[in-house]
């Protein structure tokens, strides 16, 4: 016979089975639409990589035209990435975009986990990125002022691992469900100011909005049959910290100027605040836009997988529209005259 203990134990087995089939459906749902532009295959520092790149029909060779890179999330791809809809934004507004791939689909973003500590040993994922920049740089005529940088969670903490570590390459950039990790923020010192915004749900069930450990529990039910501790995926500060990081970086002391969204749709049980700073080195800016009961996943898209994994998805507004329009109001203005010497090197 089957003890009571026994039963339980399979109820939480068929239960996560059902579950784990449920999310796979949602999954294959979420990457029906086909990828985007071309695939590129390059070897680096001894490995194979590869990247997607959307080049719009309105490029012209010999005219300067702005370049964004956007990273995928923790466990998915550059053919995920490139179906979100950003390609359709460049194909409008004329500028050539690139969704770089990791390797086995984690990008070394600084956190320093314990779950991919072997893999961030071996991986340098800053050097690729910054590879991928100047092979593009190199083939077409990319102006170097209007260089930008986006990214969703595991794609979002390594985009802002960019800004940090080669801020003289990015004018710009757009960190979605994601902060700082805590390790950066110890060794955080860029060389020069960047506009920075944040797209953030407070109630983000796996990059806490507060800061912390960032947790992905699929199955928390069978946690607890479990004698292996779970291993941490690190750890990152909390958004406001983040923001205030930056707002000395880039030399701003004015205070945000703060609006409420319209609730286009009250069905989705989250609206949005808009907090945004300007006054900084070089024309930048900060913004923040922060998603009151929004949960792991990019306003305005839906990525189709289970809310008691993601939490609610705003849909009031487009966070790919939010990000191009920031991005295309702040290139990297020039340097002043009487600019200090820690900014006065250029690009």
């Amino acid at each position: 016979m089957i003890s009571i203990r026994g039963k339980g134990i399979t109820v939480v087995i068929a239960s996560a089975i059902i579950l784990f089939v449920i999310t796979g459906i949602a999954y294959s749902q979420w990457q029906r639409p086909e990828p985007t532009g071309e695939k590129v295959n390059f070897t680096h520092q001894g490995r194979e990589k590869q990247y997607r790149i959307f080049v719009p029909e309105s490029y012209k060779n010999g005219t300067a035209t702005p370049l964004v890179l956007c990273f995928h999330g923790g466990g998915g791809s550059d053919d995920q990435a490139s179906a979100i809809g950003l390609t359709q934004f460049a194909k409008e507004n004329g500028f050539i975009v690139v969704y770089p791939n990791a390797i086995n689909k984690h990008w070394n973003d600084g956190r320093q986990s314990e779950l991919f500590v072997e893999h961030d040993n071996t991986i340098d994922d800053v050097a690729y990125a910054m590879a991928v920049v100047d092979r593009v740089k190199d083939e077409y005529t990319i102006d170097s002022n209007r260089v930008f940088s986006m990214g969703i969670s595991n794609g979002g903490f390594m985009t802002q691992r960019l800004a940090s570590e080669h801020s003289e390459a990015f004018s710009a950039v757009a960190i979605v469900i994601a902060t700082m990790a805590k390790p950066l923020r110890q060794s955080f010192a860029p060389d020069h100011p960047v506009s920075v915004l944040y797209l953030n749900g407070t109630e983000d069930p796996i990059v806490p909005y507060d800061g912390g450990e960032v947790v992905l529990n699929l199955f928390p039910q069978l946690a607890k049959f479990s004698s292996k501790p779970n291993k941490s995926r690190g750890h990152c500060i909390s958004t406001n910290e983040a923001i205030e990081v930056w707002l000395k970086q880039n030399g701003i002391t004015g205070e945000a100027a703060i609006t409420k969204l319209a609730d286009k749709d009250d069905s989705d049980g989250c609206s949005v605040e808009k907090s945004f700073w300007t006054g900084g080195k070089r024309g930048t800016s900060l913004a923040l836009y922060k998603v009151v009961g929004g949960g792991h996943s990019l306003p305005g898209r839906d990525i189709r997988m289970p809310e008691n994994i993601v939490g609610q998805t705003n849909q009031d507004i487009d966070g790919l529209e939010v990000i191009w329009d920031f991005f295309k109001r702040h290139g990297r203005g020039p340097v002043p005259s009487n600019a200090a010497s820690d900014d006065a090197t250029g690009d």
